[in-house]
């Protein structure tokens, strides 16, 4: 509940007073520099910013209010109306959001929209003035050929394998403690999540031991432990279970955590254990798609400039993140890769610096 407070409530009430703060700077018309000699007779120029008209919103089951209810105060806050689909895997809190936007908007100012997949279907492929789309870069891939055949700009926000570099001088015991807290929070189902680490060939079993101590501490049990989350439905479930299956018949070391030894074969939710994988290769499904679940690759390096290498190899993520205090790994992360947002010393707290943009590059977004 506390956790559901702070990533998915709080955010929307924060956004909306930071939209409140700046709306009547951003609306003002941008004065520019007429050319020579235009200037000298008299000519003016000037940037006068319009809404677009009709936005469509989808939003995802991760963050059910932050991502439906955030974005739609800045639409609205742009002049815009809004069609909102909202998912069907958090039943309960679409008709919820559904019955709070038709008690406070009219038709004319919002419209929610529920419904399953031939829903989604349908709603990409309206001529909508502009669209959002928050979710998977698979899912974004057919979002955009839809919208395509009406020219319908998009702003994609995506996700992708966010890699953390831990560095040789990195204080491990901190560090980890911030990578598990990233990698668990929601059941490892934010799309900031760590994906994979790097870490020094020679502290992989002081950070795999930092990493149990942590989840014994933070989680004491998993079952029915209520700040543990569960997969978000079974199919999810069921992909994460065959990747674990994949990387342990290709010879990968699988590591689960589970402080209280409890059997988790029989329960009534999806709970997966927080769990390890070492020597992950390419080949693995693991290493091939984005988790979104608590599961983490662990690889080892041995030159700082071959994590560099692995990242650039790949296709660009959401977020890289790096611990160290060694400004020229720093400078080797910030100024050698190419992601969304690149944070040190820190995972997913990027998400709540409204100053900042959010977003991706190519794979992992665009638009934002």
């Amino acid at each position: 509940e506390q956790l559901s407070l702070l990533a998915d409530t709080l955010p929307v009430i924060n956004n909306g007073n930071d939209v409140l703060k700046h709306i009547s700077k951003w609306i003002k018309p941008e004065k520019r520099k007429p050319n020579f000699p235009l200037g000298l007779l008299g000519g003016k120029a000037f940037v006068q910013f319009q809404p677009y008209g009709v936005v469509g919103l989808i939003s995802p089951w991760n963050f059910p209010l932050n991502l439906s209810i955030a974005p739609l105060i800045e639409i609205f806050a742009a002049g815009n109306n809004a069609m909102m689909k909202l998912s069907e895997f958090v039943p309960a809190t679409s008709e919820l959001t559904e019955k709070l936007i038709n008690e406070y908007f009219s038709s004319d100012e919002a419209v929610v929209i529920n419904g399953g997949p031939k829903t989604s279907q349908d709603f990409v492929s309206l001529p909508f003035d502009h669209l959002l789309y928050t979710g998977s870069t698979n899912v974004a891939r057919k979002v955009a050929a839809e919208a395509g055949k009406n020219l319908v700009p998009l702003t994609l926000e995506l996700g992708g394998k966010s890699p953390v570099i831990v560095g040789p001088n990195a204080k491990m015991k901190k560090s980890v403690d911030k990578i598990m807290m990233g990698k668990l929070v929601n059941g490892g189902q934010i799309c900031i999540a760590p994906d994979y680490v790097f870490v020094p060939e020679n502290k992989e079993e002081e950070f795999v031991n930092h990493a149990i101590e942590a989840v014994n501490s933070t989680y004491p049990t998993i079952k029915n432990n209520p700040d543990y989350t569960s997969i978000i439905h079974l199919n999810h479930y069921e992909r994460l279970s065959s990747y674990l299956e994949d990387a342990r018949s290709k010879g990968a070391k699988i590591i689960e955590i589970n402080p209280a030894n409890e059997d988790l074969s029989q329960q009534e939710f999806h709970k997966m254990l927080p769990t390890i994988i070492l020597n992950p290769t390419d080949d693995m499904e693991i290493m091939k798609n984005e988790i979104f679940g608590p599961i983490l690759p662990v690889k080892t390096y041995s030159n700082f400039n071959d994590t560099i290498k692995y990242i650039n190899k790949n296709p660009k993520a959401l977020a890289i993140y790096y611990f160290g205090d060694d400004n020229s790994e720093i400078e080797n992360v910030l100024n050698n890769t190419s992601s969304g947002q690149a944070v040190i010393n820190e995972v997913l707290f990027q998400f709540s610096m409204h100053d900042l943009p959010f977003g991706g590059v190519g794979p992992s977004g665009m638009g934002a």
